[in-house]
């Protein structure tokens, strides 16, 4: 019996794979012709804004569009990493609007060996984008410490602490920056610590501004064991 079954499985290995190997194939080249849709994330990009303007806001990271196609040209796109790009060469101070239409993606995002393949059925979110533009500035703005917790029992901080350097400068919206005088590091957590610390952070910079130099800073805490409370020593000697 076992005889007779080992013959059936491995009598022709060689032909039985073959043949196994060519189903798969027929099978996968039957399924990969027949059209279907898909659903493809597509990144965005602004490009082209003048040197002296910037954006305020947040342009949408990608746009979701229906696609229509073989499978095999689905999966083709999929592989290629399409991306849209905003132009805003034209854009001047105030509100840029413009739409996003299904003709955008197939001219401007999907490579042209594939855009003759598939076809844009549907631009799903966001269809427009929306961008305030703003003349851009630079500023040097001084530079103070966020501290949070607390140092061990029997510590506290001396003093102010110190910043190196104390001031950056900056680029970013004119409106924003005529607003804003101080920045702060990224917080420094002092819990639990009874020595002078010394860290190298980065600034906590609000939306659409970005430092010029430096990158970091140089921030110096010191901590001094606490005095004793003069007061309840009296009232104990009582």
């Amino acid at each position: 019996m076992w005889n007779r079954v080992r013959a059936i499985l491995f009598e022709n290995l060689g032909l039985k794979l073959a043949s196994l190997l060519l189903a798969f194939l027929l099978y996968a080249h039957v399924v990969t012709e027949q059209e279907r849709e898909s659903i493809v994330l597509i990144p965005i990009a602004a490009v082209g804004l003048a040197d002296t303007l910037t954006s305020v806001g947040q342009l949408p990271p990608r746009v979701a569009v229906k696609v229509r196609g073989k499978w095999k040209d689905l999966i083709r796109l999929s592989l290629t990493r399409p991306f849209l790009s905003i132009d805003l060469a034209a854009a001047k101070p105030g509100m840029f609007q413009t739409s996003i239409t299904a003709d955008d993606i197939s001219r401007r995002a999907i490579p042209p060996e594939l855009a003759r393949l598939v076809s844009v059925t549907e631009v799903r979110d966001p269809r427009s984008v929306d961008l305030a533009i703003e003349p851009k500035a630079t500023r040097s703005l001084r530079v103070r410490a966020r501290v949070v917790g607390r140092p061990a029992s029997g510590y506290v901080v001396s003093g102010e602490p110190d910043v190196e350097p104390d001031s950056v400068r900056v680029m970013g919206p004119a409106k924003l920056l005529k607003e804003i005088d101080t920045l702060y590091t990224v917080a420094v957590d002092i819990t639990g610590e009874r020595e002078r610390i010394q860290r190298l952070v980065a600034l906590a910079l609000p939306a659409n501004v970005a430092n010029l130099e430096p990158r970091r800073c140089v921030v110096t805490i010191r901590l001094d064991k606490a005095e004793p409370d003069s007061s309840s020593g009296r009232a104990r000697s009582r």
